[in-house]
């Protein structure tokens, strides 16, 4: 009976780990699963050693302060790994948590397989030749990722990105509004995605609420909708609109809604990371914010070359969404852009011209597919290499 551990940190990583369990589990009933994710691995039958729920953190400062329970987490994994033997580990995302579980396996000669992986092509580049080295098949999500590992040394599967499959809804923009119980009146939607850790929600929802205040005087008739992340109490929410005195700005907040309510939107003001490119699937116009503390964003801009943030201008190569990011985001700056997006429908149809292209480098559905069949190769010998490799 074969046996695959799996091991994700974070909302996004267990959804994405969650699918591929399922499609393991269709394919091989008797399999066991074992390791570290949320809810949906849960659900997926995948046994935990660890649930993520205080696992996700953002930056480098965060990171810091749950070091010592990564560490205990990460020996626990270790020894299961060794005892265990399984037939091959499934790392998804989560680089500074996953890549010693990579090392670590390869030296126990457990296959490994690396789905969505570091960011080297952003930063610290030595890491592709490090995965190089310990994974024995590294499952990238862009072509550029793939084309930037392979380069490494790696091998590497283009496989597609996850969201192609699930980033979608039925709802044309009427029909959504009228799903979510919107008015229908000739006002804009705009929607509000702080983020889904609760770092992202302190230092972004304050700006946007007082963004959204000014707004408002310009839009009186604006509606106003937050799909709230996994694992964020509405009661955080409310205690920020109740610090800001914004408790009478109508903001519908939604659960398990994400996509009807992107599709609901005509702009999107949307923390910089997977729900950026969540938006371009749907092709809801948007503005990327980013914020975090100063000690982060000095150890950022130190390490990452990049010069834009969003993932969707570094898939088009090209600044197609604005960004504000750090001392750039302030209420004032946030609100002036929303306004020009708001008052000029040709930016709007522009941005999603080109978002539809990025789509459309995104690859084809079936990434979890994919990886299931890359993990079952494992226990009957090396997986299958492709020639252009």
């Amino acid at each position: 009976m074969p046996k695959v551990m799996i091991v994700a940190g974070e909302p996004s990583g267990d959804l994405h780990a969650s699918q591929v369990a399922h499609q393991l589990k269709a394919r091989c009933p008797d399999i066991t699963l074992f390791g570290m994710g949320g809810d949906r691995m849960e659900k997926a039958s995948v046994e935990l050693d660890f649930h993520i729920r205080d696992s996700a953190v953002m930056g480098f400062a965060d990171v810091i302060t749950v070091l010592p329970m990564f560490l205990r987490k990460q020996a626990y994994l270790k020894r299961r790994i060794r005892a265990e033997r399984p037939d091959a580990l499934l790392l998804v995302d989560f680089a500074e948590f996953n890549m010693p579980l990579a090392k670590f396996a390869q030296r126990q000669g457990v296959p490994v397989v690396y789905y969505i992986p570091p960011k080297a092509w952003a930063w610290r580049a030595s890491r592709a030749q490090k995965l190089a080295k310990w994974a024995n098949v590294v499952a990238a999500i862009f072509p550029f990722e793939a084309e930037f590992y392979r380069n490494a040394g790696a091998n590497t599967e283009f496989v597609g990105h996850p969201l192609v499959d699930f980033a979608q809804t039925s709802f044309d923009t009427h029909t959504a509004r009228e799903h979510l119980n919107l008015c229908e009146i000739e006002g804009p939607v705009i929607g509000l995605m702080p983020g889904s850790r609760r770092s992202e929600i302190h230092h972004i929802f304050p700006i946007m609420l007082e963004a959204a205040a000014n707004i408002a005087k310009v839009y009186p008739d604006a509606q106003w909708i937050l799909p709230l992340a996994p694992g964020i109490p509405r009661k955080l929410i409310a205690k920020y609109q109740h610090e800001l005195k914004a408790e009478l700005l109508p903001i519908k907040i939604v659960e398990d809604a994400t996509y009807p309510a992107m599709r609901a939107s005509t702009l999107l003001l949307v923390t910089s990371g997977t729900a950026t490119l969540e938006a371009a699937c749907i092709g809801t116009p948007m503005i990327i914010l980013f914020r975090t503390t100063p000690l982060n964003w000095h150890i950022v801009k130190a390490l990452t070359p990049l010069e834009r943030s969003g993932l969707p201008n570094l898939i088009a190569g090209r600044d197609i969404v604005p960004e504000l990011l750090q001392t750039g985001l302030t209420p004032s700056a946030l609100t002036e852009l929303s306004l020009d997006f708001l008052q000029n429908p040709q930016k709007r149809e522009s941005q999603r011209e080109a978002l539809q292209a990025v789509y459309a480098q995104l690859g084809t559905t079936g990434a979890a597919e994919r990886i299931a069949e890359l993990v079952l190769e494992f226990p009957n010998g090396s997986p299958n290499l492709k020639t252009d490799r």
